[in-house]
């Protein structure tokens, strides 16, 4: 007989991770075996990607599906489509496949659920004023992070320790620069890209998009660097101009963390999640991150009081997709 559970999935440009869970009696989500971890780019259709699940699981039998997926979801249908990669996930052929009911949603607004629950996180404070953790536990909080894209989400406090997630695709918004160097930079990325925004300088790819707009102001030939080429070289400090490439990518993320933090009020903290931020926590913590987040003109002391979370636990999205499928069956979305 099949054993019967839940199926939960992180979807981004790069990786498609899925994982099964389950439920106690509380409704609280445990999650089963080890996850399984696809290539996102080898699959040009939904079906392939599906047909490598069951075939892992093929003893599972699934009483509901949540998928998480980096891009926005189609309020009518339900389908989204993978940003970056423009892999279409049809809700229709997702039930089809797997057999069961399934919820699709936006990968940060999933990953935002698991906020409340991690423990592994490196935790910045500004240098002239000190948080108080107790007191913004019970106030809002913002997510976002950068990896193949930049997400963005924030949660707002509601009665009885639960939390109502607000999706967001804030890394879209206009890029805004901070200082004379990023106002360079811009304009030189301006003339590669119709639309500069936070995403094409805070991401993966936006790393290389930095890397070369670096390049052409310092009068050097940009290479064919990988992201893990430029963070690499740039935290050993042997190519300059990676270096300066990793110290303006923290600063602007710093700047984004910020806007965002004043945007919704997030006084109860920020989290910085993403590919990226996990494997540069140990530059970010000495770089112009923080400092950066907290210049804000009249409004400095405010943000100075927030915490700065980088989260280095692994498989955050499939734990906040465990968490958002626990919720959405609390609330009867299924």
């Amino acid at each position: 007989m099949s054993d019967l559970c839940y199926l939960v999935a992180d979807i981004g440009a790069t990786h498609a991770r899925f994982q099964c869970c389950e439920l106690n009696a509380q409704g609280t989500p445990s999650l089963l075996d080890e996850p399984l971890i696809l290539s996102t780019k080898e699959y040009s259709v939904a079906a392939g990607l599906t047909a490598a699940v069951n075939l892992h699981w093929s003893q599972r039998a699934y009483a509901g599906a949540l998928i998480a997926v980096a891009g926005p979801v189609d309020l009518k249908t339900g389908d989204v489509t993978v940003l970056n990669t423009g892999l279409l996930l049809t809700r229709g052929e997702l039930e089809n496949d797997f057999g069961c009911s399934v919820l699709c949603v936006n990968d940060f607004y999933a990953q935002a659920h698991a906020v409340p629950y991690l423990h592994d996180v490196l935790t910045l404070l500004s240098k002239s004023a000190q948080a108080d953790m107790a007191a913004a536990n019970a106030q809002p909080k913002a997510l976002m992070g950068p990896g193949s894209g930049l997400g963005m989400a924030a949660l707002i406090p509601e009665p009885a320790n639960q939390w109502r997630v607000l999706a967001s695709e804030g890394g879209h918004a206009d890029l805004a620069t901070g200082s004379f160097l990023e106002a360079e930079l811009w304009s030189v990325l301006a003339q590669e890209h119709t639309h500069v925004c936070w995403e094409t300088v805070l991401s993966g790819p936006g790393l290389v998009n930095l890397y070369r707009a670096v390049s052409s102001i310092w009068g050097s030939t940009a290479e064919a660097l990988s992201p893990a080429e430029i963070s690499a070289a740039g935290m050993s400090m042997s190519d300059p101009v990676c270096h300066q490439t990793l110290e303006t990518f923290a600063g602007l993320l710093g700047s984004a963390a910020a806007n965002f933090a004043l945007t919704v009020g997030a006084r109860g903290g920020v989290y910085l999640g993403g590919g990226l931020v996990a494997k540069l926590s140990g530059f970010l913590e000495a770089s112009p991150l923080r400092r950066r987040f907290d210049e804000r003109g009249d409004l400095s002391a405010y943000v100075q009081s927030i915490p700065l979370h980088l989260i280095t636990q692994p498989e955050p999205g499939l734990l906040g997709a465990s968490y958002c499928l626990a919720s959405a069956i609390r609330q009867s979305s299924f």
